[in-house]
């Protein structure tokens, strides 16, 4: 053959080439799109309304879901087209993250995709710093401070670090029910300010924060806060209680923390707040339990964590008393490991005395030791019998240890 008839003969296979390529991309969209139907038979998550498979996702999101490609809401985008598109149709699969710093690269562009496909969706954000703080990452978040509906915050003290959260001050946060902050790197003044952002703040919670104070700070005004905490959930409460100086809380119903008992009458008095539950540890003194009674009439729930003889007098005191905590329900004690050696047939008659006072009254006690007791501090056979009457009469009653299996009961 010659050149120009080989030149056409290629030409001609090229022709024929381009052609079978594009019946093949047909073929491939033709079997894509078929496949895609039968997934969408088969997968029963498929064939359910949005609602139902939208709730399904969500029950697969922790608190505050992590960013990367193998977590949930982004692993769900890998799936299929189906869950990609129940995915993106969920806008609360989007309303919370979890940020850690420093950050990976990319996410100052993800960030923002993210928190739009929440939509109007109100927003729950952590922020955790355990190195280099992105300021650029921050103020993306920042921008969706009247969407914030939860906010938590952690950052250890290092001096060495450049940049730090309280470095950047953020809008105002009109629609924020709960603030959650752990670490030791915040001052008074940070957190005081972020309190006067929050004006229908209902939850704030402290972990493990020693904040430093400052001096000619304002008070800070929280009609609609419920609950102050300071300390872990199930864990003995923390200190901080200087914090308490600064805030008016008229509206508050739930309060844990560690603090002299003059710092507590104080706020109480000053506060005067409907206080319905109370988690306490002293500080620096003992509680009188009856005084304090006087400023909790309401109160539901109490709980005394490692109290001192003195304490443990005037709490059962208050109880014999059927004027002082009238609507207490559920009282629970948790003692020092060493207190019962020293004082334990004295603790189990005033605990059956003022129990038995309040047998209509109160509905669940729980006494809570850390190990198994010893026969030697076990109740008296005339008291341990009371106890167990009251328990019979329907008072839940436990006494158990939390570092060992083993109940007063078994």
């Amino acid at each position: 053959m010659s050149v120009r008839e080989l030149r056409a003969r290629i030409a001609k296979l090229d022709t024929e080439i381009d052609l079978q390529k594009e019946l093949l991309k047909k073929l491939e969209c033709d079997k894509s799109r078929v496949q895609r139907q039968l997934n969408h038979v088969l997968d029963p998550v498929a064939r359910l309304p949005l609602e139902i498979s939208s709730e399904i996702f969500l029950q697969c999101m922790g608190p505050f879901p992590n960013h990367g490609a193998h977590n949930v809401p982004m692993l769900l985008l890998n799936i299929c087209n189906t869950w990609t598109d129940i995915a993106l149709s969920t806008p609360a699969l989007w309303s919370a993250i979890n940020i850690a710093f420093p950050c990976p690269s990319g996410l100052r562009e993800l960030l923002p995709i993210w928190l739009e496909r929440a939509r109007n969706q109100p927003l729950s954000v952590s922020l955790a710093v355990w190195e280099q703080f992105d300021e650029d990452v921050a103020a993306i978040v920042w921008r969706y401070g009247e969407q914030m509906k939860h906010l938590q915050l952690f950052e250890e003290d290092d001096p060495d670090r450049m940049n730090t959260i309280e470095d950047m001050i953020p809008g105002p946060f009109p629609s924020l029910q709960k603030l959650t902050i752990c670490g030791e790197a915040f001052t008074l003044h940070y957190i005081l300010q972020l309190l006067r952002l929050a004006p229908n703040l209902i939850e704030y919670i402290m972990y493990s924060t020693e904040i430093f104070l400052d001096t000619n700070v304002e008070k800070v005004v929280l009609p609609q806060l419920r609950r102050l905490k300071f300390g872990e959930p199930g864990k003995c409460p923390r200190g901080d209680q200087d914090l308490l100086e600064y805030l008016s809380l008229p509206g508050l119903e739930a309060l844990k923390l560690e603090t002299p008992s003059r710092s507590l009458l104080t706020f109480l008095e000053q506060s005067s707040p409907p206080l319905l539950e109370l988690s306490l540890k002293s500080r620096n003194g003992v509680i009188d339990f009856v005084e304090l009674a006087g400023y909790v009439p309401y109160l539901i729930r109490l709980e005394v964590w490692f109290p001192e003889y003195g304490e443990v007098e005037t709490l059962f005191a208050a109880l014999a008393s059927q004027s002082l905590l009238p609507h207490l329900r559920t009282l629970i004690l948790r003692p020092h490991y060493q207190y019962l050696p020293e004082h334990s047939q004295a603790f189990w008659t005033m605990l059956a005395a003022a129990l038995a006072a309040r047998r209509t009254q109160i509905q669940v006690f729980r006494l809570m030791v850390v190990f198994r007791l010893p026969d030697s501090l076990m109740p008296a056979p005339d008291i341990a019998a009371a106890i167990r009457e009251l328990r019979a009469d329907g008072m839940h009653v436990s006494i158990s240890a939390t570092q060992e299996t083993w109940s007063f009961f078994d």
